[in-house]
C-alpha cells in the first residue's frame, strides 16, 4: 500500500529522491538518441588517387572489404581493397560505372555497358567476376532496355526491363546463395514503383508522381523501406508496403545506414553550367531531419556510400578526382 506524504517536508525529501533517480536515466535517454546519430569522427582523407584518372561513384562490396568505383563519364570499372590499396581494373567498357552494383554474395558486378553499332546507341547487360576479371554477356544489345538491371535478392538471376516486360535472366556462373523470400527488387517505370520477386509482380503506382522519373531507388537494409528521388520533386522515403510516404527535401544519392533509420544524403550546388559545392548530411527517415556531416570541411562531396558497418563514408570529389572516406560514429 502507497501512502502519501502529509508532511511538506516529507514531499521536498520525495521530490529530490526521485530527481537524483531519474536525472541519470534522462542523461542516458539522451546519450542514446544522440548515439544514434550519425556524426563525424573527424576530417576526410583520401582514400582513392591517380594522377591519370577522377575517379568517382564508389561503391562498397557486401562484406565491406573492397569498394568499386568508376572514372570521368563512368568510363569503366574499378576495385580497391577497403584501405584503397590494390587499385586495379575490372573493365574499360564505357558507361559501365553508371548504376553497377554488387551481387549479394559478392563475387560478381552488374552493370549495363554502352555500345555503339552505325553510330547507334545500344546497351549491353553483363555480369563481370571480381577475381577472374571474365566477363559475361547476359543481353547482347538492346535499344528498349528500360532502366538498370538488379540482382534477385538470392543472387541467382538479374531481373530487368526488356521492352515494357520484367524479365529474368541467369548464368551458370551464379549461385543461389539464400532462400529468403522478403527481400525485393524494386523497378521505378514511368512514375510507378513494381515491387518485384520472381513468382509474382505487385505493382505500387505513386499516382503523384505520374509522368515523372523516379530514379536513385534504395532499398533499406531491413528491406522495410526505399528511398528514391522524383524528377522535379527531390527526395522522397516509401515503406514497402505502400504506406507512409514522405517528401525528404532536396537530397540526392541516398545511401542507408545498416539500421535502416538513416540515410546519407549530398545536397549539391552549381552555377547552372558547373557543380560549385556539394555538402554530405545525415537524415532522420521517420522527422525528416536533417544533420550536417561536412560542415566541418571544405571538400566538394558528392554521390555518398556508406560502408555496410556504417563506420565509413566514401565520396568522390570532383574538384580533385579523389575519392574520399570519413568515419562516422
Amino acid at each position: 500500500m502507497i501512502t502519501y506524504p502529509k508532511s511538506k517536508k516529507q514531499r521536498k525529501a520525495l521530490l529530490l529522491t526521485a530527481k537524483a533517480l531519474l536525472l541519470p536515466v534522462m542523461f542516458f535517454m539522451m546519450q542514446s538518441s544522440l548515439l544514434a546519430q550519425p556524426q563525424p569522427a573527424g576530417e576526410p582523407s583520401v582514400l582513392i588517387s591517380s594522377p591519370m584518372h577522377n575517379f568517382m561513384n564508389a561503391m562498397w562490396s557486401p562484406d565491406g572489404q573492397t569498394i568499386a568505383f568508376s572514372t570521368d563519364n563512368f568510363n569503366g570499372i574499378w576495385l580497391a581493397d577497403a584501405d584503397g590499396r590494390n587499385i586495379r581494373q575490372l573493365t574499360d567498357d564505357g558507361a559501365v560505372g553508371f548504376g553497377f552494383s554488387w551481387s549479394p554474395d559478392g563475387r560478381f558486378i552488374l552493370g549495363r555497358p554502352a555500345v555503339y553499332e552505325n553510330r547507334r546507341r545500344y546497351h549491353q547487360v553483363k555480369i563481370y567476376d571480381v577475381n577472374t576479371k571474365q566477363q559475361e554477356v547476359l543481353v547482347e544489345k538492346a535499344r528498349d532496355l528500360y532502366g538498370l538491371p538488379a540482382w534477385s535478392p538470392d543472387g541467382s538471376k538479374v531481373a530487368m526491363v526488356l521492352d515494357g516486360d520484367i524479365e529474368f535472366k541467369t548464368s551458370e556462373k551464379l549461385q543461389k546463395i539464400s532462400s529468403e523470400t522478403r527481400r525485393r527488387v524494386i523497378y521505378a517505370i514511368n512514375g510507378k514503383l513494381f515491387n518485384i520477386n520472381q513468382v509474382t509482380r505487385s505493382d505500387v503506382e505513386i499516382n503523384a508522381f505520374e509522368g515523372r522519373t523516379i530514379f536513385n531507388v534504395r532499398i533499406s537494409p531491413d528491406q522495410s523501406k526505399v528511398a528514391f528521388q522524383v524528377q522535379g520533386k527531390g527526395l522522397y522515403v516509401l515503406d514497402i508496403d505502400d504506406s507512409g510516404l514522405k517528401n525528404l527535401g532536396h537530397g540526392e544519392h541516398a545511401s542507408w545506414l545498416p539500421g535502416s533509420d538513416y540515410i546519407v544524403v549530398t545536397m549539391v550546388e552549381d552555377d547552372g553550367h558547373y557543380i560549385t559545392g556539394g555538402e554530405l548530411y545525415a537524415v532522420d527517415v521517420a522527422t525528416g531531419e536533417y544533420h550536417h556531416l561536412t560542415g566541418h570541411t571544405q571538400a566538394v562531396a558528392l554521390k555518398p556510400a556508406v560502408s555496410p558497418c556504417g563506420h565509413w563514408v566514401a565520396f568522390d570529389n570532383p574538384n580533385d578526382g579523389n575519392i574520399y572516406i570519413m568515419e562516422l560514429r
